[in-house]
């Protein structure tokens, strides 16, 4: 089962299969560069327990917000930058994946990926990583394993494999982006730093299977037109590529962003045709790899398509 969460200004809200709320976690706002708060965060699949991180610790907690541990991450030093601790859950939710961006957040040690025991805080590995990142994204595996993308600015995006009880293995590649893995984790997507192009792979390898520019969506080299670091695998066959550009106003000097979605057979590299859809910004859509989506109303009314 996959759980619906989404952090807003007065906690985390979580949500049942069908949308429906089932209650908020009262949590610190978000942090800013400047003002500490609470980062990343997983829910349970029971939906009682959140699992978050802060600027100098990760917690787990109750519905009430009281705490069934902690995790001290250290304090962040004068010299701190913008740094986001990142968690998740393991597949079977035995593990908590933290990975805390130490170098800027200034604590005099290098970048780690830890592994926390979900149900008493304990760690039970601690991998240095040679990254200077900004924040993590992770990608829980059913076999335990975990992806993590770390974006470390204008020098690029690394991604790492590891599991349980192995090492992390790097990708190496520097400038992709990690997007999405296949439902049958057959397969996984990128989309380069620069935004130029999209890739299918194969996984765990790393072998590019497909690769996608502008032009195989019919616009001309030419256009400002560019992939978004969104998408991902609607299905086992099918997956979204979102691309969009900038149009000018002639009459006043403000551009209109714009995008669209697109539809995939990973299997051939045919493009489908464009997914219909209206969304409130380029990276609102969530694949849900069933072959449904999510997208937010207007009134911030989450949908299942």
């Amino acid at each position: 089962m996959r759980v619906t969460s989404r952090k807003k200004e007065h906690g985390v809200e979580v949500y049942d299969a069908g949308l429906n709320l089932v209650r908020v976690f009262p949590v610190p706002p978000r942090s800013t560069y400047r003002e500490p708060g609470s980062e990343g965060h997983a829910v349970t699949r029971s939906l009682d327990r959140l699992v978050y991180a802060t600027d100098t610790a990760v917690l787990r907690v109750d519905p009430d917000g009281h705490e069934d541990w902690r995790f001290e991450l250290g304090e962040r030093g004068p010299n701190r930058g913008v740094a986001y601790t990142d968690v998740a859950l393991s597949a079977d939710e035995t593990l908590v994946w933290v990975y805390a961006p130490n170098t800027m957040a200034d604590r005099s040690r290098p970048d780690e990926w830890i592994l926390l025991d979900a149900a008493t805080g304990v760690p039970r590995a601690r991998h240095e990583l040679t990254t200077t990142g900004h924040g993590g994204d992770q990608f829980p595996l059913r076999d335990g394993r975990m992806l993590l993308e770390v974006g470390e600015g204008q020098d690029g995006i690394s991604i790492f494999l590891a599991g349980p009880d192995t090492s992390p293995r790097e990708y190496g590649w520097g400038d992709r982006s990690l997007i999405s893995v296949s439902p049958d984790e057959s397969r996984f997507m990128t989309v380069d730093h620069d935004q130029e192009d999209m890739r299918i792979h194969d996984f765990p390898s790393g072998e590019v299977q497909l690769r996608f520019t502008v032009s195989d969506f019919g616009f001309a080299p030419r256009d400002e037109v560019y992939f978004e670091w969104n998408g991902g695998f609607l299905d086992e066959h099918t997956a979204i590529a979102v691309l969009g550009g900038v149009n000018d106003q002639a009459e006043s000097e403000d551009e209109e962003e714009w995008w669209q979605h697109f539809r995939i057979d990973v299997r051939t590299g045919e493009v489908l045709g464009e997914l219909n859809v209206t969304t409130i910004d380029q990276y609102d859509l969530q694949v849900l790899g069933d072959g449904t989506y999510m997208i937010t109303d207007t009134d911030g009314t989450l949908h299942r398509m």
